[in-house]
Formats: C-alpha cells, sequence, structure tokens
C-alpha cells in the first residue's frame, strides 16, 4: 500500500468496525444510565465530561462523517428519504412500546397510566418536541429517576437537526467546493461551546453545544479525510490531546475533535474478525432506544439492590432483544424500503 493510500479517506471503506464502535459506545450509555436510574449517584464524569456525554458525542462523530459522506454522494431527495428511514421507523416504535406497553404494565402494577398520558407522551415526541424527556402519568413516582421513561430520546432531535443542516447546507455549490467551511464551522461551534459552558448557560443552548461541535469534527475529517494519515502517531496524538483536555477540566468543551479522530482510527484498525460481529447488522440504534425504559422497570422490579454492576449487566441483557428485534423488524426492512424504491424506479426508467 502506497503512502498516499495509507489515510482515513483510503481505508475507511464499507469493511469496517464503527458498528463494533457504536455498539460499545451505546451500551457506555448504558452503563452512565445506571446510576441516576439506580439510585446509586450521578454519571461517572472526567475531566467535565460525563461518561454519556462522552459516549452520545462519540455517536455524533461517527455520524458527523459519516452522515456528511452520504450527503455528498447523494442529491437530497435521496439523502432526505434515506436519513428518515433510517431514525424515524424504529424511533416511533419504541415511543408506541414505551407508552403503551412499558407504561401500561407499569401501571397496572403501581398504577397512575391513562391511555391520555399515553397518547400525549406519543403524540409531543412524534414531532421531537418534547425527545423523550417526560413521565407517563405517575407512573413513575416514587423512582430514584422518577421524571422520564425514556430519557436518551432527547439527543435525536439534534440529531435530526445535524441531518438537516449538511443536507440544507451541501445544496450551495461553494459549500461543496471549498472545504474549508467544515473546519471554519467547527472552530465556530467550538467557540460558542466555551462561551456557553463558561456563562453557564443551561437548556437547549448548552445541548447544541455539547454536541454540535462532536458532529462537525466528524464531518471535518470527513472533507480532508483522502488528506488526514491513519496511523499510530496521530492516534497517540489525539489520545494524548484528549487526555490534556479532560485533566484541563475541558471535556465538554475541547473534546470534540481527538475523540472523532480516534473513533474513526479505531474503525479502521480493529480487527476483523472482531469486526465481523456487527458487520451486516448495526444493534447500536435500537440498543440506545429501549435501554432506558428497561434499565425503568429493572428498578421498579426491584433490581437495584443487586448493585452497579449486577444491575448494568442485567440492563445490557434487557436490552438486547429489543435491540435485535427492533434491527431486524424495523429499521433493517425500512432501509431495504429505500432500496427497493430506487430499484424500481431505475426499472421504471
Amino acid at each position: 500500500m502506497g503512502a498516499d493510500a495509507n489515510t482515513i479517506g483510503k481505508r475507511l471503506g464499507r469493511d469496517n468496525a464503527l458498528n463494533l464502535i457504536r455498539l460499545v459506545l451505546a451500551i457506555l450509555v448504558i452503563v452512565s444510565h445506571a446510576f441516576p436510574i439506580a439510585g446509586y449517584g450521578p454519571d461517572p464524569a472526567l475531566g467535565g465530561l460525563g461518561l454519556g456525554s462522552f459516549a452520545v458525542g462519540g455517536f455524533f462523530a461517527i455520524s458527523g462523517y459519516l452522515i456528511t459522506q452520504s450527503r455528498f454522494r447523494s442529491d437530497l431527495k435521496s439523502y432526505s428519504i434515506r436519513r428518515a428511514l433510517r431514525i424515524l421507523p424504529g424511533y416511533w416504535v419504541c415511543l408506541l412500546y414505551t407508552a403503551v406497553v412499558t407504561a401500561g404494565l407499569a401501571g397496572l402494577v403501581r398504577g397512575g397510566w391513562s391511555p391520555v398520558e399515553a397518547a400525549k407522551f406519543i403524540a409531543l415526541n412524534a414531532v421531537m418536541v418534547r425527545a423523550g424527556g417526560s413521565d407517563i402519568g405517575t407512573t413513575l413516582a416514587g423512582l430514584p429517576y422518577p421524571s422520564a421513561w425514556n430519557g436518551s430520546l432527547w439527543t435525536l432531535r439534534f440529531e435530526l437537526l445535524c441531518y438537516v443542516m449538511v443536507g440544507v447546507a451541501l445544496i450551495a455549490g461553494f459549500v461543496r467546493r471549498r472545504r474549508a467551511v467544515f473546519p471554519a464551522a467547527f472552530v465556530g461551534s467550538t467557540a460558542a461551546s466555551v462561551a456557553v459552558h463558561a456563562a453557564g448557560i443551561d437548556g437547549i443552548s448548552a445541548d447544541l453545544s455539547l454536541l454540535v461541535p462532536f458532529f462537525l469534527a466528524g464531518a471535518t475529517i470527513h472533507a480532508y479525510a483522502d488528506e488526514i494519515p491513519c496511523n499510530k502517531a496521530l492516534a497517540w496524538l489525539s489520545f494524548s490531546a484528549l487526555a490534556v483536555v479532560l485533566v484541563c477540566g475541558q471535556g465538554k468543551t475541547m473534546s470534540a475533535l481527538p475523540v472523532a479522530y480516534l473513533l474513526l482510527w479505531l474503525g479502521i484498525v480493529i480487527p476483523r474478525r472482531l469486526a465481523s460481529l456487527c458487520a451486516r447488522n448495526d444493534f447500536s440504534y435500537g440498543t440506545y432506544l429501549y435501554a432506558f425504559p428497561m434499565q425503568q422497570w429493572l428498578v421498579i422490579g426491584g433490581y437495584a439492590h443487586v448493585g452497579p454492576a449486577a444491575y448494568i449487566v442485567l440492563s445490557v441483557l434487557a436490552t438486547a432483544p429489543f435491540a435485535i428485534l427492533s434491527w431486524f423488524w424495523v429499521e433493517q426492512p425500512a432501509t431495504r424500503l429505500f432500496n427497493r424504491r430506487r430499484h424500481v424506479s431505475a426499472s421504471l426508467a
């Protein structure tokens, strides 16, 4: 392999470990949420960056690379349909399951559920107005984390916003031609993140300032992917930069770029025999969608007393069947629907 071929862009082909990495990140979210949901304490953190924030940031960094790549290769219509089919069907099915099945069964056990509250939860979350951050009736009353049946869903509206942002931005020809737009946007979002966190601003501004830089870090790496080396030296440099950022307590504001490079590099160098575990199937989204309600149900069932380690293992095991079913019954069929439509359109042309 020539030196010019040893770049992120040349080596990060279809045969990569990104699905496996995203699954690991989803499991880290389970670990993170175990502490507040079961009443063990706050989310573990290092250098101002919580474990959950790190994992979600990693998701956004990988998405920034892959989504930008997809948009460069697709027209706006195809890109929009593909993105919608990838994120929305699984999300809507999860909302229905959470409101009717999970919360409904909790209502039978503990009371406090009603069809009106379930419908309200589905309606508000379906258009990502509330994005998962609510209870359903009083079904969670008295639990360590009574305010949300599915607190993971709050990030998905920002993921969708990033999809829209890239989709619209690349309509303009100068954005496609001038790669410097991407690092400029990344630097601007990082500066905004520093300002927002320094001012102690909460709410949507804080959420955006955390997640958007990770997405734009991935997008920036894609813009220069055929020139950025893929080697251990740069990986160690990224790791060292991340360590310095964390030691300085700036994990929320300055860790996006080193995290993005490290995860993409790992996606290339992880051995194929490990990557093959998730090469054809992506269980990370289903894991992310269903873990929170399953963890709440474990608390209702009295399993919080087993301790953090055992509770985390039980959470992963309880979530796994739903993640698998979500992929094979909802997500994969939805993705194939787009491919079938494209094949039919090509046949009729």
